[in-house]
């Protein structure tokens, strides 16, 4: 098979350009991915600042800002470490709150799965009084607090105690008084 010099050229050319094109299809998404991160964290941080102000004029005394939290993960016999990291950690009335600040598009509402799931984790990586989601496009601020059920065991272990204090008590009487009269 007998491949003439212009054929050649041409192949050259066509595998020549796809990797100029793949070469500037590659830059320009990186360059548009990279836009819309700065774009996005310049909103974030605009709006962190307005939430500052907000929060202030709620009376919340900012405690920490972007504050990480490390927690620890066993699964098997392997031990996982991550980072919790939360918005700000607040503080009115005695009291200590998360506050996580939803600027973005996504729906920042507690029915939304993944800010309920990012909720629970601040609960239990901080164990607040409650969380404070703070939703920048309408300015609200909502208290979220999560109430588990007690479970069987649990009002097992109050009775007990319940128990144990009446017992107690009896014992004591009974000590103090010399007897049952």
């Amino acid at each position: 098979m007998d491949i003439s010099e212009s054929g050649v050229l041409i192949l050259i050319l066509i595998i020549g350009g796809g990797i100029i094109c793949l070469f500037l299809y590659i830059k320009i998404s990186n360059w548009l991915r990279a836009k819309r991160l700065r774009r996005r964290f310049s909103k974030s941080r605009q709006a962190e600042k307005e939430a500052e102000k907000i929060l202030r004029k709620k009376g919340y005394a900012i405690i920490d800002a972007q504050k990480s939290k490390p927690l620890l993960i066993t699964i098997g016999d392997k031990i996982h470490r991550y980072l919790v990291r939360i918005d700000y950690l607040v503080r009115k009335r005695g009291k200590v709150y998360v506050v996580e600040v939803k600027s973005g598009e996504k729906i920042p509402y507690i029915t939304n799965r993944e800010t309920r799931r990012q909720m629970l984790e601040y609960y239990l990586a901080y164990q607040p009084s409650g969380i404070i989601l703070l939703n920048m496009k309408n300015k609200s601020i909502s208290e979220v607090k999560f109430q588990f059920e007690s479970t069987s065991r649990q009002w097992i272990i109050r009775i007990s105690y319940f128990v144990a204090g009446i017992i107690f008590t009896l014992v004591l009487y009974y000590l103090l008084w010399g007897g049952w009269r």
